[in-house]
């Protein structure tokens, strides 16, 4: 009998829970598992993959290429059957489907929204979660299984070995300030006069603050003085209201909201140009929600008009 044949999800989860401890004797204490009957499960079950899957060091346990392979694939599995547990206990409740949806500051802002807003005039009764955060990140829970689509900007550091990227428009940033900032309403700016000034910036990791990195390298100023760190764009646009510092944004963002008169756009001399897409797993299986919401996506995206309403 083959070895898959034989594994069961509880098996699964002892296997991404020794991954992750890469202790032994922790994972067995957290598993209710006594260590030796945890070191013969494990024996067994390299033996019928004819590969190590750790190597055995004095102060642990190392994960082998070969484990490393195994735990993607065990990752995806445990997090298909969990979303499809959600989503028959919601179908019980009368929802019409489950969607999970990554986002980054980008886009999180005003586009996804308003594509989660047009799949509800096709299914009302539709579930659908929404996460904030870094594209690197929320791409590995999309390679997990986790989330059914990302979109975001484009960031070269995420693979998209087995992910699909569907470009959805060219998005420049822009750095934004309070409406009654110094610097707001002056018909030119200049990155030096942006130096006296603390930022609300967003995490290490995040295209949009790499992207401000690379404006201001290309001005010869010096990295942004961030003074709150934050990955949401509410909490942002409330310090920015407070305080005289500055943020960044997307521009179709950033024009949504000071055209709505809660914060100004700084005229800058911007360089770079950016990009938002979407992302979704190249083997995922199309459900009716999922190929509903793509369409909602790239019908938006094709009109060019969802940041000016």
């Amino acid at each position: 009998m083959e070895w898959t044949q034989r594994l069961r999800i509880r098996q699964l989860q002892v296997l991404v829970e020794l991954h992750r401890s890469a202790h032994l004797s922790q994972t067995a204490a957290k598993l209710g598992m006594t260590q030796p009957a945890l070191s013969k499960w494990l024996a067994e079950l390299e033996s019928d993959l004819g590969v190590p899957l750790f190597e055995r060091q004095p102060k642990g346990l190392v994960p082998t290429v070969f484990c490393d392979a195994l735990i993607v694939h065990a990752r995806t599995i445990l997090a298909e059957i969990l979303r499809t547990q959600q989503t028959i206990e919601m179908m019980a409740q009368g929802t019409s489907g489950t969607l999970a949806l990554g986002a980054t500051h980008a886009a999180a802002g005003y586009f996804v929204p308003t594509a989660i807003a047009l799949l509800h005039t096709q299914y009302p009764d539709a579930y659908v979660t929404l996460t904030e955060g870094v594209l690197q990140a929320q791409a590995q829970q999309l390679r997990e299984g986790s989330l059914d689509y990302v979109i975001g900007r484009m960031d070269a550091r995420v693979s998209c070995d087995s992910l699909r990227y569907d470009e959805l428009f060219d998005d420049t940033i822009r750095v934004i300030a309070g409406p009654s900032h110094p610097l707001a309403g002056q018909r030119e700016v200049a990155w030096s006069q942006t130096r006296q000034f603390g930022w609300v910036g967003l995490p290490e990791g995040s295209q949009l603050r790499s992207e401000l990195g690379f404006e201001l390298a290309v001005a010869a100023e010096p990295p942004p003085k961030v003074r709150v760190e934050t990955a949401g764009l509410l909490p942002t646009l409330a310090m920015l209201g407070r305080t005289e510092l500055l943020g960044v944004s997307s521009g179709r963002a950033a024009k949504y909201f000071c055209d709505r008169g809660y914060i100004a756009i700084l005229e800058l001399p911007y360089a770079g140009r950016g990009s938002v897409g979407m992302l979704s797993r190249s083997d995922s299986e199309q459900t009716p929600l999922r190929k509903a919401f793509s369409e909602c996506v790239m019908s938006l995206a094709k009109a060019g008009t969802w940041g000016a309403n």
